[in-house]
């Protein structure tokens, strides 16, 4: 068994005197994606985060690339932290997950339900774990890895109101060692699910997931993919309607960082970055950041 590193929990947020940085990469589905991941892992060796997360394809789509990216980053002396979706896997083939990922060397698992087959599609076996809560159950008798649950500051796209969503987020989160977030482009969103955590009585970490798009086409499908409700107000926040991507691109960024100022001003400890295995901009970034950390 490779030497696991552990994910950074909520005793360690609070004791660090630095701020914690995270990235999330995507295993590659072609070579053109393979190039481009071989440049995001050149910038992660200069930016070392304290650690990085896999993502698991819709419906375990991806589950033989994340295997071996896991494996890749391991042995390179990241910290990573492994996605996992309960929807498409059944209960035995979960367990059998846990144990490549505790066996890998993995310092976590981010359990997440995963998204929903298509229209038309077969959903996971009846009986199977539904929801990411379980999953967390379920990674708790399996190993001693800590636990990152995913929250949504819009509210899950599938919640049928934001109260609710909040009342199931804090249950979810007061079961795990850390909160990561969904991105989104209006601070006030994060403060607000920040709030409602704390006046559940829930005070395990939340850490704002923030994500730099390249230009407004990418915007608007990774809006629409995480059902973000208001793609014309996060297209707003961004001037997405400008002509000059350059211009574009440094809203984007700045708006990024301006998030960023405002969590870290309230006592936030940790940033995400869903970096879409995009080199500069994870560069660019985090140059950025830890400009605004020494200021």
């Amino acid at each position: 068994m490779r030497q696991r590193q552990h994910l950074v929990k909520a005793e360690r947020f609070a004791s660090r005197g630095s701020l914690i940085h995270s990235i999330e990469v995507w295993p590659a589905r072609s070579e053109t994606q393979r190039a481009r991941l071989r440049e995001l892992l050149l910038v992660l060796k200069m930016v070392r985060p304290d650690f990085v997360t896999v993502t698991y394809g819709a419906m375990g789509s991806s589950r033989e690339r994340t295997i071996a990216l896991i494996e890749e980053l391991v042995d390179e002396g990241f910290a990573v932290v492994a996605h996992l979706a309960c929807l498409g896997n059944t209960r035995d083939e979960l367990v059998e997950l846990i144990h490549r990922y505790v066996a890998l060397g993995a310092c976590g698992i981010l359990a997440l339900r995963g998204d929903p087959p298509l229209e038309g599609e077969a959903g996971p076996p009846q009986g199977e774990l539904q929801y990411a809560s379980e999953l967390v159950e379920l990674i708790r008798q399996e190993s001693d890895l800590p636990v990152a649950v995913a929250l949504h500051p819009d509210g899950h796209p599938d919640a049928n109101d934001l109260l609710s969503d909040r009342v199931f987020a804090a249950q979810k989160l007061a079961h795990a060692d850390l909160g990561l977030t969904q991105f989104f482009f209006a601070y006030t969103s994060f403060a607000q699910l920040r709030a409602a955590m704390l006046e559940r009585g829930v005070r395990t970490p939340v850490v704002p997931g923030l994500m730099v798009p390249s230009s407004p086409k990418q915007l608007q499908r990774m809006v629409e993919m995480a059902g973000i409700a208001s793609p014309d107000a996060a297209a707003a926040v961004l001037g997405a309607g400008v002509d000059d991507l350059a211009v574009f691109q440094s809203q984007a960024l700045e708006t990024a960082i301006t998030i960023a100022q405002m969590a870290i001003a309230d006592g936030v400890r940790g940033i995400h970055l869903f970096s879409m295995n995009n080199a500069q901009v994870t560069l660019e970034f985090f140059s950025r950041l830890r400009a605004v950390e020494s200021s």
